[in-house]
């Protein structure tokens, strides 16, 4: 290893790509991210996109990330930015079963904030469109269950969420979640076997509880007979 490698060393992306998405939903564009960290272009553009074929980077020398990392979106953009990617990364969180309660907690803001952000058509101030979609990076693939979200009101959530057909993360490319023209892939399909998926999941525990099924049909909102096909196919599994 020579000497500059030590001084140096290559460090995981992901944190530096994941601010640098975070910037750019509060409105700071990758070439703005690039100089204020006073990096070249491609030092950031490399991290987030595929070029003639090759994959983004996933290693960074540590200097760069330190300076990627410093950009602060206050410090860069002020005012208001399109509202389109910060609902949705709200949105897709609570099909994950995040309520907004919690999401609260997450971003930090107050919780009838994200209800406006909710139903948001105009814009948000970039500082909460940063803080959005740093809490979305850090919780899109998180079990809200696993971090303390109750289990019937994390169900609830996600039924809620799949009625007025909102799309969970997995049908949103961080290319284009800002975008106002884009449209999430599959998001029907996606939305029912999710919802199946946690269905399952979620008879599943509190079976284990020894919840009776009609108690487990009414605290779900699911009829008695699929309930009771369920359970029957779990224990065949089990």
């Amino acid at each position: 290893m020579n000497r500059t490698a030590r001084i140096d060393p290559l460090v995981d992306a992901e944190p530096a790509r994941r601010h640098i998405r975070a910037l750019m939903a509060a409105g700071v564009s990758a070439d703005r991210a690039a100089h204020h960290a006073g990096l070249k272009r491609c030092d950031v553009t490399d991290l987030l996109y595929s070029i003639k074929g090759r994959p983004p980077s996933r290693r960074i020398r540590e200097t760069k990330a330190q300076k990627i990392l410093a950009v602060e979106a206050r410090n860069v953009v002020t005012g208001r930015v399109n509202a389109t990617g910060t609902r949705r990364r709200i949105q897709a969180l609570m099909a994950m079963g995040w309520p907004q309660v919690h999401l609260a907690a997450q971003i930090p803001c107050h919780d009838r904030y994200v209800s406006e952000i909710v139903r948001c058509q105009d814009g948000v101030l970039s500082r909460t469109a940063h803080r959005v979609a740093t809490a979305y990076d850090r919780l899109w693939n998180q079990d809200p269950v696993q971090h303390g979200v109750p289990a019937d009101r994390a169900n609830y959530v996600r039924r809620l969420a799949a009625r007025r057909g909102w799309p969970p993360p997995a049908a949103w490319d961080d290319d284009v979640i800002d975008d106002p023209q884009a449209s999430p892939a599959a998001v029907t399909e996606m939305n029912r076997r999710e919802l199946a998926a946690y269905r399952r999941q979620e008879i599943a525990h509190l079976t284990s509880y020894g919840v009776a099924e009609a108690e487990i049909a009414a605290r779900l909102d699911l009829g008695a007979e699929y309930v009771h096909d369920l359970i029957r196919d779990l224990r065949k599994a089990a």
